[in-house]
């Protein structure tokens, strides 16, 4: 028996999920059709954006080269990036054998 991945959350999940961390940092509530920026939000700081970014590596299990992170400015950069990364990881996992396990 061939056991299968479990598939990446959609977008509109993934947009829920960095929102509500946003929403945590900033402390306020950011709606998904929302793309709260560097440059609009006043509390987004650069120690916001370094707690942003740990909680975010955290939270999907990642990590972001430092010029990844000095490059994110908005929520849709944000969202671009882990979708990035998720395929890239895939990718990688595809290329070793690792994309389904036999059981």
């Amino acid at each position: 028996m061939v056991a299968q991945m479990a598939p990446q959350p959609s977008i509109q999940i993934l947009r829920s999920e960095v929102h509500r961390l946003l929403g945590f940092i900033l402390r306020r509530p950011v709606g998904d059709q929302e793309n709260p920026s560097r440059a609009t939000e006043p509390g987004w700081d650069s120690l916001k954006h370094v707690e942003l970014v740990f909680l975010i590596e955290d939270h999907f299990s990642m990590r972001f080269a430092e010029q990844e992170i000095a490059a994110l400015e908005d929520a849709r950069q944000i969202e671009r990036l882990i979708c990035n990364k998720r395929i890239e990881s895939e990718r990688g996992r595809r290329e070793r054998g690792e994309a389904c396990v036999t059981a």
